[in-house]
């Protein structure tokens, strides 16, 4: 007895999980043995285990001597009557209990179950026929015999009959009847015959019900808190059949199509090939169509008439094919989700794609969402229209984090076929780059999918093996375009990690340190020089040209960072000679070298070889147009530009890089790009431009505190703008946000310059006393010290001279402006060259010589004109120093500068709200850092303009500016 529970229960398959329903099964047999015979039904879904559980029976009943008459229905056979019984009582009905049996007996069952051996006239009723089968079952059963009929949902007619008159009769002799059925498709008849017997004790019910959690993980041999043993329940509804196709083809790696035809879904595919020719097109048509569809959309897609439909979707139900949903009483879908996939893999390939296509013009109709739209765009073409990739692109950004594989293959897919249809596509596709970071990363940078990895590396030089890799490098760009450069730190911390542990090439290993660099570069962090030479190793030991090239370029502005200036030329040096011997396909993934070691350059006071680089990396990156870098470099090339005084193109290319950078969402950059085209539109038109204001202000507001280093570069542009605009007093403002007098929130290289600005606004009027101008010309000094730079001296100089000529000492600040001129023009900086030769004409109009300062106006005018710099070409020479460059600029704007009045008038609230106001924050950001409505934030600001006699807040910010600015100096 044991031994047989044993033999039935213990073994690894279906049986094994259902031990309840084995051992029920198990009992009948027991009491079979004991003489007491019975009705059995089993039913439960399609690869419920159904059979499994029979099989195990028989083999366990004839292993106790058992006599056991297998009995199998299959559809072929429903026009053959009784076929089932005439196969399972084969074995018995002999001519020696034929003719044990009574006469009328025996000619019956000669009649109706093998007319074969020579039976003759009329069909005998079921009731008749089943009282012979009775007797002869009975006679048979001498040490008791198991007849099992299973799949009895597809016996013909008379079998049904029969099998409803034997349910209805209690056997007196050792029979056991076993009936395995799926209820959806069981003849009514034949259920309520059996439920009546179930509720008259006659017959016992087993029903399979879904697996549960402990009972997968025995099915599969895992422990029940498998991490992907939920969802792998989840998705098969429970049903063991589709656990286990599932579990050898995600886990196991088994070949879908090899399983339909040897594997686990081989029964399937089986049963689908008895549907007729209609019955099959239209079941195609609904798995192209995908989980839930109407009668209508199948014949959209089938193309046959509504009325012909609609009787096939009824016989498709019936087969339990199609099952209408719980949710919708149109509505209908496949039993299962594998059933579909089972009919889509095997329909015809070209009908299968004119059907999605088909699809989506009845998707299009039903406005369904992109992400179902999307999968019949990539199924029915290889040949995209543009509508069919904004519908990838809007899904992608739809699934990113519900299903980011299919985000992945979308969104790709839409960037490198979306260019095709339009000549300027950049700004669309770059918008396409944040949501495939974040779906790359939701889908583990795709790991453990070689088609994405292989769409990811499509034209490029990278192997889809490396794919992983440039998803990180994706990631981390992306991250720190849009200011998280701790996130950016610790994707890539565990990136080299893993690694290192994998043992990886030093090339990879110096590609991604060099990417921990840049971060290092953008928010000022002070172990730069240690990640320089790391990588700097790692790329002589193992690494290719390019990953070599960056790695100088990375520690030439490491060496920089330290104060190492020598050292630092020494590799830029080195850098730019090994830069040069690229190909543009060498570099044409690593776009970001080029913009590195043009930020090395400018950092030198090299604007002219830092054009060049940035140039070669827009041009690299022109064929890419969804390069990450490429409002980066517009941002660099802007610069360089910007300050050899070539302005229209330097306004060009910051006006390309705000908008590439607003589509990525990197709004520090954005504001970077955006104070760029403000100090252009600034210097190239006349004094008073309403253009440069508007541009001006709309930077300032977009400024949002922070530690990057872009936000730096943006409030030193914007100083420089606002006091060539001529608010010095707003220029001395917002420098000191930086951190206060040192300005520490200021790249080191680019402090000499903010310092020579503050000084100058001193000089202009910015905070009135003569001591100013000389504190910041020290510490222009200083900061010049630091880095024994020739531009960054020029600053140094141009500073001093402005305490000079605050002194009256004209003669000496002559000299000392024209030695920074001499300094400026060393370093290519022609902007500030211009600049200083003007005050230089300036110093020696007030000088004893006057000769020198009309040579000086004249060369100065030249040169403004020729560079198209309106705003100093337009100056006049004998205007008096103070209504000159600086303070004289605002006496040319539409609107005065209000004077700086008191704020005693202002209660204490109302002050902290001017405060809040003066530093450009909003309404509604006033109100949550004072804790106030914003209704109250307004009711305060109105009463603000009125005691103040101001008329905006735009007037208020300029105030504010200046109290501000006054008590940080102070």
């Amino acid at each position: 007895m044991v031994t047989t529970t044993v033999s039935l229960v213990g073994d690894q398959s279906t049986s094994s999980v259902r031990c309840e329903e084995s051992l029920r099964l198990l009992g009948a047999l027991q009491a079979l043995q004991e003489g007491r015979g019975g009705i059995v039904e089993l039913l439960g879904e399609p690869g419920a285990g159904k059979s499994r559980l029979l099989a195990q029976l028989a083999s366990a009943a004839r292993a106790r001597g058992v006599t056991v008459l297998d009995g199998h229905c299959y559809p072929s056979e429903l026009d053959e009557p009784l076929h089932v019984f005439t196969r399972a009582l084969h074995g018995i009905m002999t001519a020696d209990r034929l003719s044990a049996l009574s006469r009328e007996h025996a000619e019956l069952l000669r009649a109706g179950l093998c007319a074969r051996l020579g039976g003759r006239g009329p069909q005998p009723s079921p009731l008749q026929l089943s009282q012979a089968l009775h007797a002869l079952l009975s006679q048979a059963a001498d040490h008791g015999l198991l007849l099992v009929l299973d799949d009895f949902h597809w016996a013909d007619p008379q079998s049904l009959a029969l099998a409803d008159h034997l349910a209805r009769w209690n056997f007196r002799a050792p029979v056991l009847l076993v009936i395995a059925h799926r209820p959806r498709q069981a003849a009514p008849s034949l259920l309520s015959t059996l439920a009546q017997g179930a509720e008259q004790g006659r017959v016992e019910r087993i029903d399979l019900p879904p697996l549960d959690l402990d009972q997968a993980a025995r099915l599969l041999g895992v422990r029940p808190d498998a991490i992907r043993l939920p969802s792998a329940l989840h998705e098969s509804d429970g049903n063991p059949l589709y656990l286990l196709a599932q579990d050898e083809t995600t886990v196991k790696g088994a070949d879908p199509r090899t399983q339909l035809l040897t594997g686990r879904l081989a029964p399937l595919a089986a049963e689908l090939a008895e549907l007729d020719p209609a019955e099959r097109l239209v079941a195609e048509s609904a798995a192209v169509l995908g989980d839930r569809f109407s009668r209508d959309e199948l014949a959209a897609v089938s193309e046959l008439p509504t009325e012909e439909t609609c009787a096939v979707v009824s016989a498709l139900i019936q087969l339990d094919v199609l099952r209408p949903l719980r949710c919708s009483g149109t509505l209908l879908g496949f039993r299962h989700p594998t059933l579909r996939r089972v009919l889509h893999d095997q329909a015809d390939r070209c009908w299968r794609s004119q059907a999605h296509r088909r699809a989506l013009t009845v998707l299009n109709r039903r406005a369904a969402s992109a992400s179902e739209r999307a999968v019949h765009i990539e199924l029915s073409t290889s040949s995209f229209t543009p509508e069919d990739l904004e519908t990838l692109a809007k899904a992608g950004r739809e699934t990113e984090q519900s299903a980011p594989h299919d985000a992945v293959r979308w969104l790709l897919t839409a960037l490198h076929e979306l260019p095709a249809f339009e000549e300027q596509a950049s700004g669309r596709l770059l918008a396409l780059i944040p949501p495939l970071a974040r779906a790359l990363r939701a889908a583990d940078y795709l790991a453990d999918d070689p088609s994405l990895r292989a769409l990811l590396t499509r034209g490029s030089q990278l192997a889809p093996e490396g794919a992983s890799r440039a998803a990180i490098g994706l990631c981390v760009v992306v991250e720190c375009l849009q200011g998280r450069f701790s996130r950016a730190t610790e994707l890539l911390s565990a990136a080299l990690t893993d690694l290192r542990a994998a043992k990886a090439d030093n090339d990879v290993l110096a590609r991604l340190t060099i990417h921990r660099g840049i971060i290092s570069t953008l928010c000022d962090d002070e172990e730069l020089p240690r990640i320089a030479d790391r990588a700097l190793v790692l790329a002589r030991s193992g690494g290719k040209r390019s990953t070599l090239a960056g790695a100088m370029a990375l520690h030439a502005l490491g060496e920089l960072a330290a104060g190492r200036v020598t050292q630092a030329l020494a590799s830029y040096d080195a850098a730019v000679r090994q830069m040069d011997e690229l190909s543009h396909a060498d570099i044409a993934c690593h776009s970001e070298y080029l913009a590195l070691l043009g930020s090395c350059a400018m950092a030198l006071g090299r604007p002219r070889e830092a054009e060049s680089f940035f140039e070669r990396g827009t041009a690299v990156v022109q064929e890419r147009a969804h390069n990450v870098v490429l409002p980066v470099l517009l941002s660099g090339l802007a610069e360089a530009q910007l300050r050899q005084g070539r302005l229209e193109s330097a306004r060009r290319s910051a006006a390309e890089a705000t908008e590439l950078a607003g589509y990525l969402g990197a709004e520090q950059l954005r504001v970077v790009a955006l104070a760029q085209e403000a100090l252009c539109v600034t210097y190239a038109e006349p004094p008073g431009s309403s253009r440069a204001s508007a541009l001006t202000e709309q930077a300032v507001h977009s400024l949002r505190r922070s530690s990057c280093r872009w936000h730096g570069s943006s409030v030193l542009t914007l100083a420089e703008a606002l006091l060539m605009q001529g608010s010095p007093d707003r220029c001395v403002g917002l420098l000191l946000e930086l951190g206060g007098p040192g300005l520490p929130g200021l790249d080191p290289t680019l402090r000499p310059r903010g310092f020579e600005l503050l000084a100058l606004a001193s000089l202009s009027g910015g905070t009135g006393s003569s001591g100013g101008t000389s504190l910041w010309a020290d510490r222009a000094n200083v900061a010049a010290q630091g880095l024994r730079l020739p531009h960054n001296r020029a600053y140094a100089l141009l500073a001093r001279g402005h305490v000079l000529a605050e002194q009256a000492e004209w003669d000496a600040a002559v000299t000392l402006y024209q030695e920074a001129e001499r300094a400026f023009d060393g370093a290519q900086l022609r902007l500030h060259r211009l600049t200083a030769r003007i005050r230089s004409a300036r110093a020696a109009s007030n000088s004893s010589r006057p000769e020198l300062a009309a040579e000086l106006w004249v060369s100065a005018q030249e040169l403004a004109e020729q560079w198209d710099v309106l705003l100093l070409a337009r100056l006049n020479p004998d205007t008096p120093l103070e209504n000159s460059l600086g303070r004289g600029c605002h006496a040319l704007l539409p609107a005065p500068i209000p004077p700086v009045a008191g704020l005693e008038v202002l209660t204490g609230r109302e002050r902290e709200v001017a405060r809040e106001a003066g530093t450009g924050r909003r309404t509604r950001e006033i109100a949550e850092a004072l804790g106030l409505s914003p209704r109250t934030v307004e009711v305060h600001l109105s009463r603000i303009y009125r005691k103040l006699e101001i008329g905006s807040r735009a007037e208020l910010a300029r105030l504010m500016a200046v109290r501000i600015s006054t008590d940080a100096a102070t």
